[in-house]
């Protein structure tokens, strides 16, 4: 059975990704930010491996899990490196 949605249960969308949730009452106002959108990328090779990635003195491990590994789009150092990858494919981004 459907619910109908009304101004206290409905979370109102803005422009830049962020919504508005009605508090009790309509008193209390909670703002909760959009995350950030990430780049996908499927490898031909492996469902499941753990790739690294040469961060300084220490090594980053990016998971491969389902034949998929995702990164942050601001993160341009692992994108990088996931595009030079011979096995991986860019899905999106």
């Amino acid at each position: 059975m459907a619910v109908k949605k009304s101004d206290e249960t409905d979370a109102t969308a803005s422009a830049d990704g962020s919504a508005v949730v009605p508090g009790a009452g309509g008193a209390d106002i909670t703002t909760v930010e959009a995350a950030p959108a990430g780049v996908t990328f499927a490898d031909r090779a492996y469902t499941s491996r753990s790739l690294f990635l040469q961060a300084g003195d220490d090594l980053r491990e990016l998971k491969v899990q389902a034949g998929r590994v995702t990164v942050q789009t601001d993160d341009a150092e692992a994108v990088a490196f996931l595009r030079r990858h011979a096995d991986l494919q860019q899905l999106d981004g």
